[in-house]
């Protein structure tokens, strides 16, 4: 099993908002893949782009370019400082994805008392100072 962190930026100017994507493996600085998306900002649909289903339609992207030896273990969703934040998902939204679109051999998981499966994938958004 090959554990990974998805990291994903949103960075909006007066222009554009760019959205990238990294996945790497945990405790390492390899590049599993990589992405960016570009938009102008006149012409975005920002309430999509805006919303937690653009961020989980990300992931479902990054999951599915890459082998089931690869197991998505953390998402850390990277905001821009000015306005235009992405929606990122509650674990309980994500779970349902996953769950939704078939995706549950893809993700960490642990084994529960009762013998059942749990996702097992933080979410969070980096604190930055400055």
């Amino acid at each position: 099993m090959i554990a990974y962190t998805l990291k994903i930026r949103n960075k909006v100017t007066t222009r554009d908002i760019v959205v990238s994507y990294r996945a790497t493996v945990d405790g390492e600085q390899k590049d599993l893949t990589t992405g960016s998306m570009k938009f102008d900002l006149e012409t975005a649909n920002v309430n999509y782009i805006t919303n937690s289903k653009f961020v989980l339609g990300i992931v479902e992207t990054v999951i599915l370019r890459l082998n089931e030896e690869c197991k998505l273990d953390k998402i850390e969703v990277d905001q821009s400082a000015n306005r235009l934040q992405l929606q990122v998902p509650k674990l309980t939204e994500f779970r349902a994805y996953v769950q939704s679109h078939h995706l549950l051999s893809h993700v960490a998981q642990s084994c529960v008392s009762n013998g059942h499966q749990a996702i097992n994938v933080s979410i969070s958004t980096p604190f930055k100072l400055g």
